[in-house]
């Protein structure tokens, strides 16, 4: 992969030259830049000290993350999701673009030894999400100041202990990702597009995934697939990628996906997710979709606390975990009257410090 080949994918004319291209990319995601950076850096075009910082910053961005997958992978068993994995299959030079750190654990306990060691670091912003009916699963989310916090985006952790969370609706939650890199990075793409449109970089991403060695057959990529109920959004990713850039050893894939993306469609119809009250949590908390975290205070001292409570009060809930406490809500804005609720209940006896 070059600078032609990124041309190609944001859709700029060679003759426009670096500047557009880096433009467009700012357009697309506000990680791109990273890798037009890096690129234009590596094919030797001139930069300004402007650019050069900023490439600096990012790569020093990247080993931030770097050093903290080394440090928590040392105390707790972890597994990155996408970024650091996909990172490895970029040539050398090329930084790929990576907006937070998501890391995959097998169970709450680990989830705290994980938060408890990053939380050493004094992150700005710890919230805590609940996912899934009847069973259970968690993701915390952590940021911090980035070097330059006028131009540069948050530093952002996140650990989970489901890897793929699904569309609430007919995808269930899988809480564990193949052994095999490749095939665990390509799902990941395509789970994506729960969340969002695909953009450029995922096109980039799948291009780069197209030309590994050594490949999966496609039949063993399509059974994969079709296990994690992925087949429709993988085929749309792949034709995505078609459009902009080649899918190389990956092409083949999209057609064999077909049958059975039309087949996981009318399955979804047919059998959507049951849902229910979450665990300890309100009807009207959890109709299927993600339960927030609302934070009302930091907590120190629990160090005995390997999971989560829920405290139930009139229509709501607060859930107490080892490193703070706080109000469930599925709505962006909470009123005052609520929020202020929360506080003296969670100020009130009839809270008790006890271990999960």
């Amino acid at each position: 992969m070059d600078l032609a080949t990124l041309y190609e994918a944001l859709g700029v004319p060679e003759e426009a030259g670096p500047a557009e291209l880096l433009f467009a990319a700012r357009r697309q995601h506000y990680t791109l830049p990273y890798l037009v950076l890096s690129a234009v850096a590596r094919h030797g075009v001139e930069m300004s000290d402007a650019a050069r910082a900023e490439l600096d910053r990012a790569r020093r961005r990247a080993r931030r993350y770097e050093s903290v997958l080394a440090e928590v992978s040392a105390q707790v068993a972890v597994r990155p999701v996408k970024g650091p994995l996909l990172a490895r299959y970029y040539p050398d030079g090329l930084l790929r673009p990576q907006g937070d750190l998501d890391l995959l654990v097998d169970n709450e306990r680990d989830l705290w030894r994980v938060v408890r060691l990053l939380m050493e670091d004094e992150p700005l912003y710890l919230g805590v999400s609940m996912l899934g009916t009847p069973t259970r699963h968690l993701v915390v989310t952590m940021t911090w100041t980035p070097e330059d916090s006028l131009l540069d985006p948050e530093i952002r952790v996140e650990v989970a202990t489901a890897a793929l969370v699904g569309d609430y609706r007919g995808v269930p939650i899988r809480p564990a990702l193949p052994d095999d890199a490749l095939v665990a990075n390509l799902l990941a793409l395509g789970e994506e597009r729960f969340q969002r449109p695909f953009h450029a970089r995922d096109a980039i991403d799948v291009h780069v995934l197209g030309q590994a060695q050594p490949q999966p057959s496609t039949a063993q990529l399509v059974a994969a697939v079709e296990e994690y109920r992925l087949a429709p959004e993988v085929r749309e990713l792949l034709a995505f990628t078609a459009e902009r850039l080649s899918p190389g050893a990956l092409t083949a894939l999209g057609e064999a996906l077909q049958a059975p993306a039309a087949r996981e469609l009318s399955r979804r119809t047919a059998h959507p997710v049951s849902v229910g009250p979450t665990r300890q949590v309100p009807a009207a908390l959890a109709d299927g979709s993600p339960v927030y975290g609302m934070p009302l205070r930091r907590v120190a001292g629990r160090s005995g606390w390997e999971g989560v409570r829920t405290h139930l009060f009139g229509d709501d809930a607060l859930l107490l975990t080892p490193v703070g406490d706080y109000l469930l809500v599925t709505d962006e804005v909470v009123g005052q009257e609520r929020y202020d609720a929360a506080l003296r209940e969670l100020e009130s006896d009839r809270i008790a410090e006890e271990t999960p």
